[in-house]
């Protein structure tokens, strides 16, 4: 059964942005930390000051430590669900409180006035961790054994739960080695999970209870309609949902912000929709293709120079921190630009197009080519393979790109036992249970796609090091909501251009004409960026043997392909991704790249 209390509007009756309590400097509560036992949880707010405040009620006040009342406020349409009530957190005696229930909820997101879904909670009343269906928020816990029970130990933050010596994982390490990212609840630490969008877990009564959320499409839609009002242009209820979810992200900052920008589509949009407030943010790389983007950036945007940074990330063998983007701290206030969120227009290309339709068997020559499918050859098969398909009782032969003869594929190089290492963490990949179950009787769900492509973006992975997370636009209930709304009224249609098609085209509508679009895909950008590291770490013969001698008696690496990639400047290029992860492992777990995790 859906725990009812991931279903209500808002948790507490606090305003957005509230203070917290305990702190001189009037800051925000951007975290939270502690640790939960059979009949207590107590809870520290990380603040935006820098500082940990700890939670202490305030029974005159009726206040928690954090700044929220203990009553629920009134039930906002952003985060309500039709028919769900709100909550009152007020526990009756001997009726599931907690000993430290006299503390209120702690709450953060970067929606405040969101509600319930997007917002990340400890209720210390209740002794419930919770993360809402669109929160943007990480929640990370372990549970361990104490003298007078379970711990459980709980986080915004994955070094505060994993600890700075604790072990890495040898199977998520193997994974990351094969491209496979480590999946929700993982962590790469073993006995640390996260929690997953829509879920709780409880803490009371000395056992841990994990509860799925359900998710209501429909219901969603209908919120988003009495906010966004019934206009009959789509277009107006794109910018409405956007320039509604820019104000709710800056309303804790005094009404202003930044706005990463690399040229997109979806910045473009956010910017046109709201263009005083958002002071337009981009990081500039000097690598080849990427640093074309400086040329392309309208006219106001500021640039951030990010080279140096990316530089030093290279040479000091930080390789999974060789991106700028996020940016760091440290980068921001270099360049006096730490005030105020961060937002960022990913996915919302993404989430307003349609499904093209299908083609039909009469369309043009470039239509035909789109449709053509390489040559079978190419993957070693026979040639007449190519127009006859498979036959059941003489089927094609599996084909291992572990065991080429050649080796020439990228990553041949990596041994199968990579594979067998990590298939704790492989196995692991599985869908999102708020996704809706598409069957012959119900057919496609209008606006899945859309809470797919969000629940992508705010379920991968975190990134290793501390940066400045930005704030998802696209997550907002509101947005989704309006997706979702013109999916089911199939206002998401594609659009064909010189014989190409149009992602979005209402977003292309919403920005001014003459706009120079972005001249890489973030795969592709990925792509660059890999190429790029792997020229200046392996660069010369002298590093080039150094990765060679550290690669040397590994069970995962398959030595003598290695060597033959090393010795191919062209093949260095094409192999860059999977020799950048080869060179986290090298430098971050020599340990186990050389036992292969065996003791």
């Amino acid at each position: 059964m859906p725990d009812s209390t991931l279903r209500g509007g808002t948790l507490t009756g606090a305003p957005p942005g509230a203070r917290a309590v305990g702190c001189a400097s009037g800051g925000t509560p951007v975290g939270f930390t502690g640790t939960a036992t059979a009949g207590r949880m107590v809870v520290e707010t990380v603040c935006s000051c820098g500082s940990r405040h700890s939670s202490a009620p305030d029974s005159g006040a009726g206040v928690s430590g954090a700044g929220f009342h203990m009553t629920a406020g009134p039930e906002t349409e952003a985060g309500s669900r039709a028919g769900a009530s709100t909550p009152r957190w007020r526990p009756e005696a001997g009726v599931g409180s907690h000993a430290g229930s006299g503390a209120g909820p702690v709450v953060v997101g970067p929606f405040a006035a969101a509600g319930r879904l997007a917002q990340t909670w400890a209720d210390p009343a209740t002794g419930t961790l919770g993360r809402g269906a669109l929160s943007q928020t990480r929640l990370f816990y372990a549970v361990a054994d104490g003298p007078d029970g379970r711990v459980v130990r709980f986080s915004t933050d994955l070094a505060d739960v994993a600890g700075d010596g604790s072990a890495p994982w040898v199977a998520a390490v193997a994974a990351t080695l094969a491209g496979q990212p480590v999946p929700m609840p993982l962590t790469p630490h073993e006995g640390v999970f996260q929690l997953a969008c829509g879920t709780a877990l409880s803490t009371s009564g000395g056992r841990e209870r994990l509860t799925l959320d359900e998710f209501d499409l429909a219901a969603l839609a209908d919120q988003a309609r009495r906010i966004l009002g019934r206009p009959t242009d789509p277009r107006e209820v794109v910018r409405r949902a956007l320039r509604h979810a820019v104000d709710e992200a800056l309303m804790a900052a005094g009404g202003r912000g930044l706005l990463g920008d690399g040229g997109g589509l979806g910045a473009a949009a956010l910017a046109a929709v709201d263009p005083a407030r958002l002071r337009r943010l981009h990081v500039h790389l000097d690598v080849p293709v990427l640093d074309r983007r400086r040329g392309r950036l309208p006219v106001g945007a500021e640039v951030i120079d990010g080279t140096e940074h990316w530089r030093r990330a290279c040479d000091d063998h930080r390789a999974g921190a060789g991106d700028p983007w996020p940016p760091s701290p440290e980068l921001l206030r270099g360049a006096g630009d730490e005030a105020g969120p961060l937002l960022s227009g990913a996915g919302i290309v993404r989430l307003l197009t349609g499904v093209a339709d299908t083609p039909g068997r009469l369309r043009t020559g470039w239509r035909q080519l789109t449709m053509a499918a390489p040559f079978p050859t190419l993957f070693g098969r026979p040639g007449w393979r190519a127009w006859s398909p498979p036959r059941t009782d003489d089927p094609a032969p599996a084909h291992d790109h572990a065991h080429d003869a050649d080796a020439l594929l990228p990553g041949g190089w990596i041994s199968p036992a990579v594979a067998e290492a990590g298939a704790a963490v492989t196995s692991a990949q599985t869908a999102s249970h708020l996704l809706p179950l598409v069957d012959d009787t119900t057919g496609a769900v209008p606006g899945a796609e859309a809470l797919h492509t969000v629940l992508d973006l705010l379920e991968r992975p975190a990134p290793g090091d501390q940066r400045v997370d930005p704030v998802l636009v696209c997550a907002h209930p509101v947005v989704l909501g309006a997706a979702v709304l013109l999916a089911r009224d199939g206002r998401l249609r594609v659009r064909r251009r010189d014989g190409h098609i149009q992602a979005a085209p209402l977003l292309h509508d919403l920005v001014p004409s003459g706009r120079r679009p972005g001249d890489v895909t973030p795969d592709e950008r990925d792509g660059l960026l890999a190429a790029a590291f792997v020229t200046r770490r392996l660069a010369t013969p002298a590093q080039r043997a150094a990765l060679l001698a550290q690669a040397d008696g590994s069970p995962w690496i398959v030595h003598d392909r290695l060597r033959a990639v090393l010795a191919d400047s062209m093949r260095v290029l094409a192999d860059a991704r999977a020799l950048r992860r080869l060179c986290a492992a090298a430098t971050c777990h020599p340990d186990l790249l050389a036992t292969g995790g065996r003791s």
